[in-house]
């Protein structure tokens, strides 16, 4: 299983140190979820620096008419750097990549709506090779998804994972018109819940972050003899030394590089960031029961 690293810093020395060599860059101006983006320029320098590494950016925001034009010099930019592929939202990007004839893969990253294999294979017949599935769903679920379809899945296994987004700012409209001074982040609690979410003011809108940490590292073996190819960590208001830890563990487990069993891979994983495991075991309020 490869790993695909979703860092917060655009030097990315210290993870190359780690071993890793598969990254997600989210490109400035049209991606959203993250607190940190890339220029064609940082990507490039990447690139000439660490020629041997698989690069994925993202490009997940809502493409609107005047976009067009711009997101067609990035994506002519992006091939000719031979990157591995893009994580799109709009599919207009699977529309442009077969009219320029571009040659980097597609990962469908359409959030909450990559729930079942069928649409997945529907993408499949369109060209898109991978697929980043709903943090929504249970792990039973994500088993029979990389089970029976032809798309290769990514599955998130650690983030603080986005629950909403909004092109507005909403953050700093709300303090504009209290005639306070505008902040970019702040932290709330839902009161029936409990749970409290990052929410982050950026350049392409807001979105709301869970503030615990979800992780399905603690079921990576399951996923592994599933037949899972891809995993997908994401850094974002995680310590980045813990971080860095956390890459250590997965190579060392994944590679069977030092005698570390799963079990104490496992315990050292909930150890660091606890066992919130998301959805993987809850069906979701909203489904049918058959």
């Amino acid at each position: 299983m490869d790993v695909i690293v979703k860092p917060s810093y655009n030097n990315i020395d210290s993870y190359v140190e780690k071993k890793v060599n598969c990254f997600l860059l989210p490109i400035k101006d049209f991606s959203v979820e993250s607190v940190n983006s890339f220029s064609i320029d940082e990507i490039k320098n990447i690139k000439n620096k660490y020629p041997n590494i698989s690069l994925f950016v993202s490009i997940n925001k809502n493409i609107m008419n005047d976009d067009i034009e711009d997101v067609k010099n990035i994506l002519l930019e992006l091939d000719k750097l031979q990157i591995t592929g893009v994580f799109y939202y709009d599919i207009c990007l699977v529309k442009l990549k077969s009219d320029m004839n571009l040659s980097f893969d597609l990962v469908w990253d359409q959030s909450h709506m990559v729930t079942n294999y069928k649409t997945c294979d529907y993408y499949y017949s369109n060209g898109v090779k991978y697929a980043l599935l709903s943090k929504e769903i249970t792990l039973e679920e994500i088993l029979e998804i990389i089970e029976k379809t032809s798309i290769t899945p990514i599955v998130e296994v650690l983030s603080h994972p986005s629950v909403a987004f909004s092109k507005r700012h909403l953050v700093r409209n709300y303090y504009s018109d209290l005639g306070k001074v505008a902040k970019d982040e702040i932290v709330i609690k839902e009161k029936v819940s409990g749970d409290s979410y990052y929410v982050v003011d950026g350049d392409n809108g807001t979105n709301f972050l869970k503030k615990d940490i979800v992780q399905s590292c603690s079921f990576l073996n399951k996923l592994i003899d599933g037949g899972l190819k891809y995993c997908l960590l994401r850094e974002d208001f995680i310590e980045h030394d813990t971080f860095l830890k956390i890459i250590d563990m997965i190579n060392n487990y994944i590679n069977d590089s030092i005698d570390y069993s799963f079990e104490n891979f496992v315990d050292d994983i909930e150890e660091l960031v606890g066992k919130d495991y998301g959805f993987l075991f809850k069906k979701t309020i909203y489904r049918v029961k058959k």
